[in-house]
């Protein structure tokens, strides 16, 4: 398991420099208070003395070192209260030389005792919605809150599987090896709902994702074949690293036939790593022949578990409604 390693970087630093901002806001309280209050730099100074106390105690040897660390404990506790005291004599709150970290439990360092913090790990979700590209998506597509209402019949059936199957990847996801999925059926049956729902599990349960519609895809691989110089970023790297590829509405891009190479060459890349696809198409088995090659299609059919999407247009049922 392994979120994003850019994501985890940046979300790192962002930590760090909050950690800072709220030590710099302590300070800055410090001088304006001990700059009006004598007293309070004398306190604030004896405090400071408090480390430096406890590491000559150790250096005394074991001899007595318990009551000499209460001693010290002692005096520190009493120079809080008189700091307290002092501050609230004039006009300040109690707290106002407490540091303020944004999540006191980790103290803004993400990590308590070597576990992550749920302070970052829902940082690291966020960044994650939107390195994948799914941020203006995840309000709206859910397991949750997939209708299967617009459903009758032997279609409700058929999608309560498939609502069930999806939800069961994306719980029990755990990177290689977890296998790829293939939907396809109709327009406006929810393959799109679903695949997002997916994705987004995966990533609130710490995996390296990318969602993609095909358009954007086939475009980047375009944009890298005709790359003039090898110093601008890939724009296709992450296609074949992350742990979930999610390729939307694969069919509806404009003339995909020049990168049919590149798109069997990144699915055979990801099957023989045992890295994890979800695509899901409008197009039947015959339509994606004719639109791409049988090696294509023998790896979509062949290498990827496929769910037929049933039923009624649900966004036609909705405008009707």
């Amino acid at each position: 398991m392994s979120f994003n390693r850019e994501d985890y970087k940046n979300v790192k630093i962002s930590f760090e420099a909050r950690r800072k901002n709220a030590e710099d806001q302590l300070k800055r309280r410090e001088t304006e208070v001990c700059s009006k209050l004598p007293e309070m730099k004398k306190i604030c100074d004896s405090l400071g003395d408090t480390g430096p106390k406890i590491y000559a105690a150790a250096l005394e040897g074991r001899d007595n070192y318990e009551q000499r660390l209460a001693d010290i404990r002692y005096e520190t506790e009493e120079l809080i209260r008189r700091q307290k005291k002092l501050l609230s004599e004039n006009g300040y709150p109690e707290d106002y030389l407490d540091i303020k970290y944004r999540c006191p439990l980790c103290r803004d360092e993400g990590n308590i005792d070597g576990k992550m913090c749920g302070c970052m790990r829902a940082e690291l979700i966020k960044a994650g919605y939107e390195s994948a590209g799914i941020a203006g998506l995840c309000g709206k597509m859910s397991f949750d809150n997939f209708d299967l209402s617009y459903y009758s019949g032997e279609d409700r059936a058929n999608m309560e599987l498939v609502l069930r199957k999806a939800r069961e990847y994306a719980e029990s996801f755990s990177g290689t090896g977890s296998g790829s999925l293939l939907f396809f059926g109709g327009t406006g049956l929810g393959k799109t709902h679903l695949s997002v729902s997916i994705i987004k599990k995966v990533i609130e349960r710490g995996y390296y994702c990318v969602y993609c519609p095909s358009e954007k895809l086939f475009s980047d691989f375009r944009d890298e074949r005709f790359k003039n110089d090898d110093k601008t970023p890939s724009k296709t790297a992450k296609y074949g690293e992350c742990e979930l590829l999610v390729i939307d509405d694969l069919g509806t891009e404009l003339n995909g036939r020049d990168i049919v190479p590149y798109l069997y060459s990144l699915l055979n890349q990801r099957i023989n790593s045992g890295l994890s696809t979800v695509i899901n198409t409008n197009l039947s088995h015959t339509e994606l022949l004719a639109m791409y090659d049988d090696r294509v299609v023998s790896r979509l059919f062949g290498e990827f578990l496929p769910y037929m999407f049933t039923g009624r247009d649900v966004r036609m049922q909705k405008l009707k409604s």
